[in-house]
């Protein structure tokens, strides 16, 4: 398994509130199965960080495509990025 990294914008707050629901869902189930690590939007609304413990880039892919967010064009921009962990839990 390896660590991803998600950067996120988001392309509009309007759709953002209106899909959040069906968004966490997603992300909880993810984190239920041990595939999300942690999630969460910058301070600023702008967008936000995903982070995956997956068996490679192309699982995250396919996670990312099916998030609501993904779907409902909530995301602007998303850049996924392998990482190796040296600290933390």
């Amino acid at each position: 398994m390896a660590k991803f990294l998600v950067l996120v914008t988001f392309t509009s707050q309007e759709l953002r509130v209106q899909h959040r629901p069906a968004h966490r869902e997603h992300l909880y189930a993810n984190a239920a199965s041990g595939k999300l690590v942690m999630a969460g939007p910058f301070a600023d609304d702008s967008g936000g960080v995903i982070i995956f413990d997956a068996t490679n880039e192309g699982e995250v892919q396919a996670i990312m495509a099916e998030d609501p967010f993904m779907k409902e064009g909530v995301f602007g921009s998303v850049e996924i990025k392998e990482f190796t962990q040296v600290a933390g839990a």
